[in-house]
């Protein structure tokens, strides 16, 4: 068959159809609505989808920095595991010696205030009589004795007994309350003040030897001892049984506390 007999007989076979143009028009269009409403879906579903993951990312997020019950939980919290920065000292502590650091716990008191005048006589031997009845309260005993029929006085006070509002630094508070007594340092950042003095200032007024210290971890412990048995006499000697060296040895010593 030449190319003439091959076209001659396609076009016999295809000279009755006629194509309806409209139809075919009209298939077209639907196809492409349905194509465009899948599309259109198919991008729905994706931002839906996305949305979801970013919401639950968040959620999870959340479940991780907060603790049970929307607490924040203080072991993942970031300041606990970041250095702390340095604090600059205020302007009213003392140069010379620091303050106590912030939450440093005091030492305990190791005596009661009926227990002052025995603890008194383990450091210095000799016969004590029971405290007075004005003594103060366990918390901050201020203790008047006897200690072989001479007047004793052992004052055991936190550092804001005296103005009401804690005073860190020793130094500061030894120069505030020992009322214009020389203030000297001690061993372990103990501030120390000793006076001796009679009143009244005539003769035969009782005489008053005293050691205070003021001690670093928040305490301050007064001795004092007077040539009678009490601050109000009657005088009996001459001087008091206890030298300032040995006022201070009672003074200073941990046995107060625990």
């Amino acid at each position: 068959m030449n190319e003439q007999e091959m076209a001659s007989l396609l076009h016999r076979a295809t000279r009755d159809l006629a194509p309806d143009v409209e139809a075919l028009v009209a298939g077209g269009l639907r196809r492409g609505q349905v194509r465009r409403r899948r599309r259109r879906i198919a991008a729905t579903a994706v931002t839906v989808a996305t949305s979801m993951a970013a919401v639950l990312a968040v959620i999870v997020a959340s479940s991780q920095l907060l603790g049970p019950g929307g607490v924040p939980d203080r072991a993942d919290d970031p300041a606990d595991s970041a250095p702390t920065a340095a604090v600059s000292p205020s302007p009213t502590t003392s140069a010379s010696t620091p303050a106590r650091p912030a939450g440093r716990i005091q030492a305990r008191l190791a005596v009661t205030t009926e227990q002052v005048p025995t603890t008194f006589a383990s450091l210095e031997p000799g016969q004590v009589g029971v405290p007075s009845a004005d003594s103060g309260p366990d918390a901050a005993p201020v203790v008047d004795f006897t200690w072989n029929h001479f007047g004793i006085r052992v004052g055991i006070t936190p550092d804001d007994y005296a103005t009401g509002h804690s005073v860190p630094d020793p130094v500061r508070r030894c120069a505030e309350q020992s009322g214009g007594a020389p203030c000297r340092p001690g061993p372990d950042g103990t501030a120390i003040s000793t006076s001796s003095s009679t009143s009244p200032a005539v003769d035969g007024g009782t005489v008053m030897r005293s050691v205070w210290v003021f001690r670093p971890d928040g305490w301050d412990v007064l001795v004092a001892a007077y040539n009678g048995p009490s601050r109000q006499g009657p005088v009996t000697a001459d001087k008091p049984p206890l030298t300032l060296r040995e006022l201070e040895h009672v003074a200073t010593s941990d046995v107060w506390f625990r």
